[in-house]
């Protein structure tokens, strides 16, 4: 095994918009098309409502709205993100969810990156993809469903 693999860092590549964006894999739960979603009447307008994934209640967040990007109707298409935090789940709902890729985690360290939900920056292939930092976006938005949902 070389050394290069050692560091090698598995992430997800998604589209918001025409940016690029990345979560470690080890945040993600599986990547599934929208189901049967559930609004919630005093939500965050980025929280879309709640969907049942395999008898879990899974707030799903618009990450379109989060990053201010121009958001699109919530078809039967419609890819989203399940992620965790500890026991909690939520759906990120995104525009395209492009590959796996194994990249140098060193490479994302030491980037600054104004804005709270970004873990780093990379250049990969000549794109520029940003690493998204899952527990802010968990303060930000999820932390009253979490709460609910371990009560």
């Amino acid at each position: 095994m070389s050394h290069q693999a050692e560091s090698a860092l598995p992430i997800l590549i998604f589209n918001i918009g025409d940016s690029l964006y990345a979560l470690s894999i080890d945040d993600i739960v599986e990547v599934a098309a929208m189901v049967e979603m559930t609004s919630v009447p005093d939500a965050p307008p980025e929280i879309l409502g709640v969907v049942n994934r395999h008898g879990a209640i899974v707030p799903m967040l618009d990450l379109r709205r989060v990053f201010k990007q121009q958001t699109a109707p919530v078809l039967p298409s419609t890819l989203f993100i399940v992620v965790q935090s500890g026991n909690s789940w939520a759906g990120l709902v995104v525009d395209d969810v492009q590959q796996v890729e194994y990249v140098n985690g060193a490479q994302f360290e030491g980037t600054s990156i104004p804005g709270r939900y970004i873990r780093g920056m990379i250049s990969y292939k000549s794109q520029l993809i940003q690493l998204i930092s899952l527990p802010p976006l968990w303060e930000s938005f999820l932390v009253t469903q979490v709460a609910d949902k371990q009560g």
